[in-house]
């Protein structure tokens, strides 16, 4: 596709002197859709966390937080002030993965992936110099994710789509998934991986531990998954974002390199070890090390890596920008990459 030409204006307000900042990681969703999820689905946030199994004073807790996060989708004007005490210019605005319902039918995933696709697109053309869109699609139904994936980019002008982690039991690298990953290199725009929780909560409902220990392994596993699968040899073109700095595969890819170098028999369609596919992949900055950000650089290149906040969620804790600037060790320019080059590079951004 055609670089954007579309010029965004600076915000009305909230723009100190200060660096440019774009928000590469933010949540955005339709309240029906989510609503429709909890009752359907059987799951009450978190992904794969079920209703079942779990304390009342942790279902209790995640009402609390679902309700908060719901207060940022609903009130724009609450969502833009807050951006602004953060020093946040333009942010990233993604329907939620869990948006194509995988554990539904087609028809049902395609139908609220294009709810949710709609309002994200509604919500950019309202404020258009402080949001840009990301859609969801139906991965369950391939044929349906394609021409969802399509009716995003060139109908609605989303910059691409967020997915899950894994499709009800099918690893992203899987051959069903490639007529997608096809379209999305043809299409020239990114593609974001995100989990929706743990594959297996059994063992990670205590202590929230599917979100603090169990995401960052699913990202690992996806991306695992498009290097021994041969995605990322199949098209070298493709673009995709991982989620919370890749989760722990590129912190940990010696103990990959070895047993590739080691043990033939585990290459899969790979044609080199995982750690050479490292800077093919694209990275934010929720991970929250201070001392990891300055090793993702060395190991990626700070052009790969672009600021993120996860809002709304943790933002009461965590400073994302300060991240970025109080970073050690990183050169002015790279920091500006991080903070806002990158991102309206990937997303097509004209600034």
């Amino acid at each position: 596709m055609a670089k954007s030409t579309e010029k965004r204006k600076a915000p009305a307000h909230g723009r100190a002197k200060r660096p440019l900042v774009i928000d590469a990681h933010a949540h955005f969703n339709d309240p029906v859709v989510a609503k429709f999820i909890r009752e359907k689905s059987g799951r009450t946030g978190g992904g794969f966390v079920t209703s079942g199994g779990i304390s009342k004073k942790f279902a209790d807790a995640q009402l609390k937080h679902i309700k908060y996060v719901g207060e940022r989708h609903r009130n724009v004007d609450l969502r833009l002030k807050e951006l602004d005490q953060m020093g946040i210019d333009m942010q990233v605005i993604t329907s939620s993965p869990s948006a194509g319902c995988y554990w539904a039918d087609g028809k049902t995933g395609l139908e609220m992936a294009a709810r949710n696709n709609d309002t994200v697109a509604e919500m950019v053309a309202k404020y258009p110099d402080r949001f840009i869109g990301v859609g969801t699609v139906p991965m369950q139904d391939v044929a349906r994710a394609v021409k969802e994936l399509r009716r995003c980019v060139l109908d609605l002008k989303l910059r691409g789509v967020i997915i899950g982690s894994i499709i009800e039991g099918i690893e992203l690298g899987e051959r069903k998934h490639w007529k997608f990953w096809a379209e999305l290199e043809k299409l020239d725009v990114p593609v974001i991986i995100h989990p929706d929780g743990f594959t297996h909560p059994e063992r990670l409902l205590k202590f929230n531990m599917w979100n603090s220990v169990a995401q960052p392994l699913e990202e690992a596993l996806a991306m695992s998954s498009f290097i021994y699968e041969g995605v990322m040899d199949a098209f070298p073109k493709i673009k995709i974002l991982i989620c919370h700095g890749g989760g722990y595969l590129p912190f940990y890819a010696g103990r990959a390199d070895i047993t590739y170098l080691d043990r033939p028999a585990s290459r899969g369609k790979a044609r080199k070890k995982p750690s050479d596919y490292m800077s093919q992949f694209y990275y934010d900055t929720v991970f929250y090390n201070p001392d990891m950000l300055e090793f993702l650089v060395k190991k990626v290149g700070h052009d790969k890596i672009m600021m993120g906040t996860d809002y709304p969620h943790f933002m009461k804790t965590w400073d994302a920008v300060a991240f970025v600037t109080k970073a050690a060790g990183l050169s002015k320019a790279a920091k500006a990459d991080i903070l806002h080059k990158n991102a309206a590079k990937l997303f097509k951004i004209a600034l």
